[in-house]
């Protein structure tokens, strides 16, 4: 036999042997489904992650918003309005959100909140809602749930008045029913399914990257700064951070009587700012206060840092509650020490693209 007439036998089995296994392949198909979703595992996007919700939880959205906290940016956090089947209005409100539980998670009510936890699904559950207030607030709940693997998955609802325990309460969506439900699905996580990340979403914003995360800069700090309550002053500067190594950011606000500063320390960095030896220090409400001579400081920790506070004026000679007497340098000093700034090392590209160059 000619080594052209071998090759072409051999070429002909070939091909009926791939026809076979063609074949074999196209009839798993047929017999799972043409149109079988693709369960196969994902790098999930916050647009997966609505579609996770829309999906598990039966939506009917009228809306999305991609930077739900606007100067904050939450890579797996989406907003989603949407309407109730018989419902008229679309005030009813999701807030989703995926992300690794932090070190130091504690599940703790707040003055405001009424509160419980339970273990369950592999994971531990916290549960913290505020009733309503009439013609103001119709209340709001929140329900976290820790995975034994360290994934911090949440979900906040609010739209139907809340009068109490909300599991107790006929809800749209049902906290023991519904949210549970979502929160341990495999889906809503970090890892989630190509059908999802693939999944058609009307009303998705064409533009969903505002809420995409940029680095903090000294512009956005002091901007952080004047919202938290510290006066806005002509005079605005990079803070000196050289003391706190790489990473750290931070801003000035120079005033004719005294100068405000705010660093942000990454919070593993080696040298996170503390109240030394020559500091008289208290910690009141997590934050630490402390004082010498013409300088004040506080400590708080933030999302991402750890954010250091002082105010440098002649008047301080003692423990900073800031005695009336101290005028614009007591108020600065009050204001940042007690407020609510987000202080991160990241902030969104919607918000920072807001903020006034120097």
């Amino acid at each position: 036999m000619s080594t052209r007439v071998y090759l072409l036998k051999n070429l002909a089995a070939g091909l009926v042997v791939l026809g076979i296994i063609a074949g074999v392949i196209a009839l798993g198909r047929w017999i799972s489904g043409p149109d079988e979703p693709d369960d196969s595992p994902a790098p999930a996007t916050k647009k997966a992650i609505a579609a996770v919700a829309v999906d598990a939880l039966d939506l009917h959205p009228t809306s999305f918003n991609v930077n739900p906290r606007y100067d904050v940016p939450e890579p797996l956090g989406v907003e989603i309005r949407f309407r109730p089947p018989g419902d008229k209005g679309d005030a009813h409100y999701l807030h989703v959100e995926v992300g690794p539980a932090g070190s130091d998670a504690e599940d703790g009510c707040s003055e405001y909140d009424d509160c419980a936890d339970w273990d369950g699904h592999d994971g531990h559950f916290h549960l913290s809602w505020q009733e309503e207030q009439p013609e103001e607030d119709p209340g709001i709940l929140t329900l976290t749930f820790r995975t034994a693997a360290g994934e911090e998955r949440s979900v906040t609802y609010a739209g139907e008045q809340i009068t109490g325990d909300p599991r107790d309460q006929d809800l749209p969506l049902g906290v023991e029913d519904d949210l549970v439900r979502l929160l341990t699905d495999d889906r809503f996580s970090a890892t989630t399914t190509q059908a999802m990340l693939d999944a058609d979403l009307p009303k998705w914003p064409d533009d969903d990257t505002l809420g995409d995360p940029v680095p903090t800069t000294p512009e956005v700090v002091a901007q952080w700064m004047v919202e938290d309550g510290a006066r806005d002053v002509p005079t605005k500067q990079p803070a000196d951070t050289t003391a706190y190594g790489d990473g750290a950011v931070g801003a000035e606000l120079v005033s004719d009587d005294h100068t405000t500063t705010v660093v942000l320390v990454p919070q593993d960095s080696p040298s996170v700012p503390t109240c030394g030896a020559a500091w008289h220090c208290e910690t009141r409400r997590g934050v630490v206060r402390g004082w010498q001579p013409g300088v004040a400081i506080a400590i708080r920790r933030t999302q991402d840092a750890v954010a250091l506070v002082s105010v440098r004026a002649p008047v301080i000679d003692g423990a900073p509650r800031m005695r009336s007497r101290l005028g614009t340098t007591g108020e600065d000093y009050r204001a940042l020490a007690d407020g609510f700034a987000a202080f991160t090392l990241r902030t969104t590209e919607e918000f920072a693209a807001g903020v006034p160059a120097w």
